[in-house]
């Protein structure tokens, strides 16, 4: 396949990381199991590229800026895992194939719900896995909180992002007198405001990251 296109493999893609995943890939260059797979199979070829793009989309035009790529670095370190069989060894077969393009599939709504969304955090400046976004979005006639971020090194084996712990909550919002409470966040109650998320108590997420209390500001 003499073509170019978007590839989100890890070697390649770690060293041009900065680049924000501007560059395309030719698949004539393909090197990893991953690269190769995915140049050899047109379905899971079609659907990276189709990430690529829309990666690209919200990436730009998300105000909450460095967040998207945070995250993509997120799913790129996982995204090799969509080759494994029952025994954890990598491997190219159909089911594998299937796999990957529904983990791909799956990033692609993801995306698109990210440039759907109204975007609060607590950064400062451009977001960082240690910071904490926090989206609301609709879908399918509900509406939707996600919370991402707060990222710690395990205290045993402390390695960089994405490597250790993170808050990444998804849930329903459900009514509470006004303002709105989750299956997920423990017993806080979140107050959505154009302006403000407002979360009235901690919200644990592993025992080493959690989400703090207080008022968390509408990124535009």
């Amino acid at each position: 396949m003499n073509r170019y296109k978007f590839l989100v493999a890890l070697p390649i893609l770690w060293l041009t990381i900065s680049n924000a995943f501007s560059a395309s890939f030719n698949c004539n260059k393909a090197q990893t199991t991953l690269e190769k797979f995915i140049c050899s199979q047109e379905q899971l070829n079609q659907a990276d590229e189709q990430m690529g793009h829309e990666f690209r989309a919200v990436n730009a035009s998300l105000p909450l800026k460095g967040f998207v790529l945070t995250t993509q670095k997120s799913f790129i370190a996982s995204y090799p895992t969509c080759m494994l069989d029952n025994k954890g060894k990598m491997v190219a077969t159909q089911a594998t194939a299937n796999a990957c393009i529904k983990m791909v599939q799956s990033r692609i709504a993801e995306l698109r719900q990210y440039g759907q969304a109204n975007v609060y955090s607590n950064v400062k400046d451009k977001f960082l896995p240690d910071d904490l976004a926090i989206l609301i979005y609709n879908a399918q006639g509900e509406r939707f909180i996600k919370f991402w971020g707060n990222h710690m090194p395990d205290a045993y084996r402390p390695k960089p992002f994405p490597d250790g712990h993170l808050c990444d909550i998804e849930a329903k919002l459900m009514p509470a007198d006004g303002k709105f409470k989750t299956d997920q966040t423990d017993d806080a109650i979140i107050s959505v405001t154009e302006s403000a998320v407002n979360l009235s108590s901690h919200i644990s997420c592993s025992p080493r990251t959690g989400i703090a209390e207080g008022r968390y500001n509408r990124i535009k």
